[in-house]
């Protein structure tokens, strides 16, 4: 019996030339915080995405908090989000103590609903997270449309859509005023910890950020602003620019794991199949939909065969119990119809054919 991990990070490190020798000179180099795999990492991301600039962080939640801090969000501001999210979107926003305002989904891939938010988009509010669920566009183009008549900063959520594009071919991450990332190992572009960024096309921004990063320093030993260490280490910073060296194929392969799942699922009547936006998406989780009435039966049985499988996500953000009890009167039904019934499925880089026929085979023998 095969043994299929829902991600697969290490896969990758396989098909980088020379890795283990490359890496052990870089732990005997002994340069560990910052130096130039992170100055050489920073520059090669802010060209691959089309940024003007670029810093380094030591996680994709750091990057969401930082970005919220430099535009200036302050207490009672109300910020859009989705529900149907990782906690750490809407986390946060309570941090700083500004209220966030709830948004739904749409059924086809789990991004925002265009007319609730454009509902919701007044001009009471300072600022919208856009969340690029799975690694899907979540109609940012739209987005900003509605942002712009409004005065709201868009600050995009990347987290799971390094490498996605929208449908004008710009880079998920450099349309809104600033691009949100993580490097947490499952993500597209994944590293060996924990690790993000931030991309903006505005210098104040960028020289904020980068301040706040490092306990708020213009240089060593000067410090303007109160900040923090949010610093991404050598070692992460070396790791991911080797990987982003060969992101062409990383996409193309997890592309070919998608394809696959799409030739060989696609009579499976209760099975509902993901929709890309586009055909440039790089997705970071293959995220079926099934009848509520069988899905932990289907986990089990997946989880016999050593299939991995998650729900992402089973409760709801505004349904935590960490949340007022003013947000659970809150109706989103699209997100939670999507929390009673998604399952994830297998997905990573350089997928080997008998792991796809593998998989295939057992979900087709599920009854």
């Amino acid at each position: 019996m095969i043994n299929i991990p829902l991600a697969n990070p290490s896969r990758e490190l396989e098909y980088i030339s020379d890795f283990k020798d490359k890496f052990d000179k870089q732990i005997r180099g002994g340069v560990y915080v910052g130096g130039e795999n992170v100055n050489i990492f920073e520059s090669n991301f802010k060209d691959f995405i089309g940024s003007k600039y670029c810093v380094s962080l030591n996680s994709g939640t750091d990057a969401l908090m930082l970005a919220l801090i430099a535009l200036g969000i302050k207490k009672g501001e109300k910020i859009l989000v989705p529900s149907f999210t990782f906690f750490s979107t809407v986390e946060c926003v309570l941090h700083l103590r500004a209220i966030p305002v709830f948004v739904d989904i749409n059924l086809q891939n789990y991004t925002i609903d265009l007319d609730d938010f454009r509902k919701k988009a007044t001009s009471q509010i300072k600022a919208a997270i856009p969340v690029h669920l799975f690694g899907n566009d979540s109609q940012i183009t739209e987005i900003k449309k509605i942002c712009s008549e409004n005065n709201i900063y868009i600050v995009e959520d990347v987290a799971q859509a390094f490498g996605s594009r929208d449908e004008k071919n710009n880079y998920l991450g450099s349309i809104g005023d600033i691009g949100a990332y993580s490097f947490f190992p499952s993500k597209t572009l994944g590293g060996i910890g924990d690790g993000g960024c931030i991309t903006t096309d505005n210098y104040k921004i960028y020289k904020k950020i980068k301040m706040l990063k490092n306990h708020g320093q213009i240089k060593n030993y000067e410090h303007e602003i109160v900040g923090g260490n949010s610093r991404l280490d050598s070692l992460n910073a070396f790791v991911l620019n080797e990987k982003l060296n060969i992101f062409s194929k990383i996409r193309s392969t997890r592309n070919k794991f998608y394809e696959y799942y799409l030739e060989h699922l696609k009579d499976i009547e209760w099975i509902y199949l993901p929709e890309k936006n586009n055909s440039d998406t790089v997705l970071n989780y293959f995220t079926i939909k099934v009848p509520t009435s069988i899905r932990s039966k289907l986990m089990s049985y997946l989880t016999s065969k050593k299939i991995g499988n998650a729900i992402y996500y089973k409760k709801p953000v505004h349904l935590q119990k960490v949340i007022t009890d003013n947000y659970k009167k809150i109706k989103l039904q699209n997100t939670e119809i999507a929390s009673k019934s998604v399952l994830s499925l297998p997905l990573y880089s350089f997928p080997k054919d008998d792991e796809l026929e593998y998989i295939v085979s057992m979900v087709k023998k599920f009854k």
